[in-house]
């Protein structure tokens, strides 16, 4: 049976759990383009995955999840998207129509059946789940994060975030910059960076004071590697920092081949991804 692996930017690994080592084939990022979409609109994906000898080139056969996630039910998507034929639209290729009901699917719209809406994250964001099944790679998840407008709020806060909410666009990743000698068993400083403009400030609804605030999206770049030692999984940059790049130390494996892959997600769920292939010397 496949292990299965969710991917969304909240997604925190055990305590006693490292990811940063790639030891078996694995899916690291689902990208939708755009990022954003109001239901309706198409969304296109791509997907990045690895195994221990380097990048993993799979076509998995897509579909979009339609059963919305129980409130009991401790996870990113419903149970059902992984074992309930019925939950499933099959998908011809890698693009998908985000279906007119998904804010009532999983959005603040009120669904048929006496459920009730579903919250927001952090962001008040909503996302569409997509599901990628390859025989190659643990089945994995992807998220659309859709327009929904604003159903609880006063009207002309509603109408004001209808009209002037800007949809989240996927960020941009600079060249890697390694420090030290890529050398067997050295440590290195690898830094990833961003342009500033990649990160975007949005409109958010606090429901407290009932009003529309400007926020910050924060940042958070997962690191991964085919051999050797990441000090951290992921490093990341609060909504309230301007800063553009995080850094980690990365001890090299033996020499040959080895690969690095990056993964930036911005706090409403956009995604930038980047592979390095190295040699390492003796």
């Amino acid at each position: 049976m496949k292990r299965l692996l969710i991917f969304v930017a909240a997604c925190q690994p055990a305590l006693d759990q490292r990811l940063a080592i790639i030891t078996e084939p694995r899916v690291l990022a689902i990208q939708s383009e755009p990022a954003e979409v109001k239901p309706g609109a198409n969304a296109a994906y791509t997907i990045l995955a690895a195994s221990p000898d380097g990048p993993l080139a799979i076509a998995p056969d897509w579909s979009l999840c339609t059963a919305p996630k129980p409130p009991t039910e401790d996870n990113a998507v419903s149970a059902a998207c992984t074992n309930d034929p019925s939950a499933l639209v099959p998908l011809a290729s890698a693009a998908a129509t985000i279906p007119t009901d998904a804010c009532m699917l999983f959005g603040p719209d009120v669904p048929p059946g006496g459920f009730r809406p579903r919250d927001p994250d952090s962001t008040g964001g909503y996302y569409q789940p997509v599901r990628a099944d390859s025989p190659d790679a643990p089945l994995a998840f992807g998220f659309t994060r859709i327009t929904c407008n604003l159903p609880t709020a006063p009207p002309s806060v509603a109408h004001d975030y209808q009209t002037m909410y800007v949809a989240n666009t996927n960020p941009t990743l600079d060249p890697i910059f390694i420090s030290g000698p890529v050398t067997a068993g050295a440590t290195v400083t690898v830094t990833a960076s961003w342009p500033p403009e990649a990160v975007e400030t949005y409109l958010y609804y606090d429901q407290v004071s009932q009003t529309l605030v400007t926020r910050r999206e924060a940042m958070r770049v997962s690191w991964f590697a085919t051999g050797g030692e990441l000090a951290d999984d992921a490093s990341a940059v609060g909504e309230d920092s301007d800063a553009t790049s995080v850094s980690t130390t990365w001890q090299l494996p033996a020499a040959g081949a080895a690969w690095l892959w990056l993964v930036l997600r911005d706090s409403r769920g956009g995604i930038a991804t980047q592979t390095v292939a190295l040699t390492i010397d003796q």
